[in-house]
């Protein structure tokens, strides 16, 4: 099977964006898209498209998808004054069973959105979907998840350490081989990502000696610091066959490929 996670940054980059996935939509099984905006407008609010959730599964009609917003009423800037969700989304090849599905809120709860930072950014709800996958008669967990964001480099932090923790133990109590994915929001080096390997995932990205996952588009005063962001963790009972950080610039993140077996 091949999974793809990429942070879409909004759609920003639009139509190389949708280029990319419709050259690969029919060999990759499972998408993790971050950054996923859905509205009944059709409007460009702050670079992001309001309904990119429509495009996604149109151009993605022989995937199940499974949506999960944090909040809603705002883009990444602050208030909109239209009807407006923000959170991410998992597609899985139909040819594929998914036997159970959900999220699990890392920081906040849904629609919690009362403190913004200075600069009038949105404290974002941070959660992850799940899905539980069966294949040949193996089932699996393939976890989308788009981390605690602060307009900060991505050190360690209290609300950091408590994702990390969550993620370990959703993982620990249902005791089946896991795939993590997505745009964590962290250096490689925090003890946040440590904790995340101490309790037995594989950093893919580490093991890759990948150099970052930031593309061309981010931001230039962190673009030297924070090379990383997005990461791929695998618990025992996934079989690596291939792993890369592609060069695509779609985004300000690069996506992540995996191959794998269960």
């Amino acid at each position: 099977m091949q999974l793809i996670t990429i942070n879409i940054w909004g759609g920003k980059i639009h139509d190389p964006l949708f280029s990319f996935i419709n050259k690969h939509k029919t060999n990759i099984d499972i998408f993790f898209f971050q950054e996923i905006f859905r509205s009944d407008r059709d409007i460009i609010t702050h670079g992001s498209h309001s309904n990119i959730f429509e495009e996604m599964s149109k151009h993605l009609s022989d995937f199940n998808g499974y949506f999960s917003p944090t909040a809603e009423g705002h883009d990444t800037r602050g208030k909109v004054d239209f009807p407006l969700e923000f959170g991410q989304m998992t597609f899985v090849k139909k040819n594929l069973k998914v036997t159970r599905q959900g999220e699990v809120f890392v920081h906040k709860k849904f629609n919690e959105v009362g403190d913004y930072y200075p600069d009038g950014r949105v404290n974002f709800p941070r959660n992850f979907i799940y899905t539980e996958i069966e294949n040949a008669g193996k089932k699996f967990l393939a976890l989308n998840i788009h981390g605690f964001w602060e307009p900060e480099p991505k050190h360690d932090t209290p609300e950091r350490k408590i994702q990390s923790q969550k993620i370990i133990d959703f993982i620990s109590d249902n005791k089946l081989p896991a795939i993590v994915g997505g745009d964590f929001n962290l250096r490689i080096e925090t003890n946040a990502v440590k904790m995340l390997e101490d309790s037995g995932l594989r950093n893919l990205v580490r093991e890759s000696k990948a150099t970052t996952t930031r593309s061309r588009f981010y931001e230039a005063k962190w673009r030297k610091t924070d090379k990383f962001a997005d990461y791929i963790f695998v618990s025992k009972g996934i079989y690596v066959t291939d792993f890369k950080v592609m060069k695509d610039a779609i985004s300000d993140h690069l996506p992540l490929f995996l191959k794998f077996e269960v």
